[in-house]
């Protein structure tokens, strides 16, 4: 899982150590901790040389980035391979399938930090600094005003990846960051995979939460788990409920493998699906539509 306003933390045990404000990483220095996940840090930083905090050899680069660090220092041989692979589909999709609505990539580098050797030879993905993420703005609560822009960033960002032959296969309010003018970015593209034909394979990981019903279900094989461009359409359902009704999911239960359970339930036909009266009839009939068996 992610944690909320980080591109793309991914799930294990913490392990990397904090990194000060003032450390440089690589042409960049850092400033603060956004946040950290298991298996990858965040954080803010600004070019380490140049006058208003830019870079004297690119006056015109970003003031602010957002760095992050992905550690393989010390990790089981299978473990550092998954790494890398995230890190991987990072790159390869940032490079190839560039939009408004997708955070930017703006470079890659190992990290050379023989002072720190948890973090020496760390994968750095250079990315767009956003303000927040969609989760953040939930807890706080969404204003009436901005929801269906919302909803419409996610999905121009979504419609872009999917005709570029791409699924995000981890789409949740935690990957969707947002501007300081609440424009919408999707991030964290360590899972998307590219599609071959009408499917693709992801690694068998995701957050329980924005989980399709063949997704609990699906056979493990050689290549991963089959997806389709559908499991973002039924997470887009699940985060469409989310904005409009404070965050609420419309599966019950008191944790993420209860709700799973209700998923499955409702995926078979044995109960049907209960959203929140605070949904309004056009968000509720898109989300229902979403969220329709497949």
């Amino acid at each position: 899982m992610t944690s909320p306003g980080i591109p793309g933390a991914i799930a294990g045990p913490d392990r990397t150590d904090e990194l000060p404000p003032g450390y440089r990483v690589g042409g960049w220095v850092v400033s603060e901790l956004i946040g950290s996940g298991g298996w990858s840090t965040v954080y803010a930083a600004r070019p380490a040389d140049g006058p208003a905090g830019r870079s004297a050899a690119d006056p015109a680069g970003p003031a602010e980035v957002a760095l992050k660090i992905m550690p393989t220092a010390g990790l089981a041989p299978r473990q550092a391979r998954r790494i890398m692979e995230s890190a991987r589909r990072e790159v390869e999709l940032g490079s190839r399938v560039g939009h408004p609505r997708l955070i930017g990539l703006l470079g890659s580098f190992v990290l050379a930090a023989p002072d720190r050797p948890a973090v020496d030879g760390a994968i750095v993905l250079v990315m767009e600094r956003a303000s927040g993420s969609l989760r953040e703005l939930l807890d706080a609560g969404v204003p009436e005003a901005d929801r269906g822009p919302l909803i419409a960033g996610i999905c121009e960002g979504l419609a872009h990846l999917h005709r570029s032959g791409w699924v995000h296969a981890d789409l949740k309010p935690e990957n969707v960051l947002l501007g300081a003018d609440r424009s919408v970015k999707l991030s964290d593209f360590g899972l998307a995979t590219e599609l071959t034909g009408t499917h693709g394979y992801a690694p068998p990981m995701g957050t329980l939460d924005y989980l399709p019903p063949e997704r609990w279900r699906a056979p493990l094989g050689e290549l991963g788990v089959r997806i389709r461009p559908t499991a973002d359409i039924w997470a887009l359902g699940i985060v469409v409920h989310e904005v409009f009704s404070s965050g609420g999911s419309p599966f019950s239960g008191a944790t993420p493998v209860a709700r799973g359970a209700a998923v499955q339930e409702y995926g078979e036909g044995r109960a049907p699906l209960r959203m929140d009266h605070a949904v309004p009839p056009f968000w509720r009939e898109l989300a229902a539509d979403c969220l329709a068996p497949t």
